[in-house]
C-alpha cells in the first residue's frame, strides 16, 4: 500500500487584473464572510475570500508525502512550486505527470488529506481545468464523504465537530503545523520569505496530516490497511 498525504496552499491573483466576473465573485465571497465576521477588516476579508476560491487564486504549492505500508515511516515530503501565477500551469502539468507515472506502476494507492474533499481537491481540479489540463484517474478525486478509500479525508472522520488540523494534532499529541499561523498568511509568507517559506509551511501541514493518519489507521476500514494487516 502506498499512502500519499497531500496538501495545497493558495494565494490571491493580482486584484488589478480581475475581470468583471472575478470582481463580482469576490464581492459575493466577501459578503458571505462579512456575515460571519462583521468586525473584520475589509482588506483581510477580501484576501481570505480570494484565497478560498479557484476563480480568484492560484495554487502556490502542492506538497505530497509518501509512505509504503507503514505511515509511521514516511519519506520526506516532496513539493511542486509556483512562485507566480504564470508558473502554475507548468507546476500542475508536472504534478499530474508524476501522478500518472506512479499510477502506471500498478500499486495500490490511498490518498490522505485534511478537508481535501471539500477544498484541496476541488480547488486542484478547477485550476487544472483552467489551464487546459486533465486530472489523472488515480482515486484522488473521489469525494464521497463516507468512504475512506481511495481518498481518506481525516476531516470527515469527525463530522459535526468544528475540528481543525491543529485541533486534531493537539488531541493526538502531535506537534502542530500551525504554530506560526494558518493558510491566510500564505500571501504574506510569499512576500516576506519567498516560495521556500510557503514550501516549508505546506510541508509542515502534510507531515502533520500523515502523522495524524498513522495514529488513526487502526480505526479505518480494511481497504485502508497495509497488506500485512
Amino acid at each position: 500500500m502506498h499512502y500519499l498525504a497531500l496538501d495545497i496552499e493558495t494565494c490571491p491573483l493580482p486584484a488589478d487584473g480581475y475581470s468583471a466576473q472575478q470582481q463580482a465573485r469576490l464581492a459575493r465571497e466577501v459578503h458571505f464572510l462579512r456575515q460571519r465576521e462583521p468586525e473584520a477588516h475589509e482588506e483581510a476579508l477580501a484576501q481570505r475570500a480570494a484565497s478560498l476560491h479557484p476563480l480568484l487564486s492560484w495554487i502556490v504549492c502542492i506538497s505530497v508525502q509518501r509512505a509504503v505500508d507503514d505511515p509511521f515511516r514516511p519519506n520526506p515530503p516532496h513539493s511542486y512550486l509556483a512562485p507566480t501565477p504564470d508558473d502554475e500551469g507548468a507546476m500542475l502539468a508536472r504534478f499530474w505527470r508524476d501522478v500518472q507515472q506512479f499510477v502506471d506502476l500498478g500499486e495500490k494507492i490511498l490518498w490522505i488529506t485534511f478537508n481535501g474533499k471539500r477544498f484541496d481537491v476541488p480547488f486542484l481540479l478547477a485550476r487544472t481545468l483552467h489551464h487546459g489540463l486533465l486530472p489523472v484517474a488515480c482515486g484522488l478525486l473521489d469525494d464521497y464523504p463516507y468512504k475512506q478509500y481511495p481518498h481518506c479525508d481525516l476531516f470527515n472522520l469527525f463530522a459535526g465537530i468544528n475540528l481543525g488540523l491543529a485541533d486534531l494534532c493537539a488531541l493526538l499529541h502531535i506537534p502542530s503545523p500551525k504554530e506560526h499561523g494558518d493558510g491566510s498568511l500564505v500571501q504574506h509568507l510569499l512576500e516576506t520569505e519567498g516560495i521556500e517559506g510557503v514550501r516549508r509551511y505546506c510541508e509542515a501541514d502534510v507531515v502533520a496530516t500523515m502523522a495524524c493518519f498513522a495514529r488513526l489507521l487502526p480505526l479505518l476500514p480494511r481497504d485502508c490497511q497495509p497488506p500485512s494487516s
